[in-house]
């Protein structure tokens, strides 16, 4: 979904079968389901689209 931009996110591994899992750190979160979005201090559970994550964390995009 990202592309190569997935390279630049904050991310945890929620997942407790995943080799870079950290489920002892969502859960002390209280991260209840995957994946889960902390945007300016509100948190969003499930997938979004681009659209919605650009609305939500107020991104705009340069125009050429």
């Amino acid at each position: 979904m990202f592309g190569q931009a997935a390279a630049l996110l904050p991310y945890i591994e929620c997942d407790p079968r995943s080799p870079a899992g950290r489920p002892q750190v969502c859960a002390a979160a209280g991260v209840r389901a995957y994946p889960t979005w902390e945007i300016q201090g509100q948190r969003y559970e499930g997938v979004l689209t681009l659209d919605e994550l650009a609305r939500l964390s107020g991104y705009a995009p340069a125009t050429p």
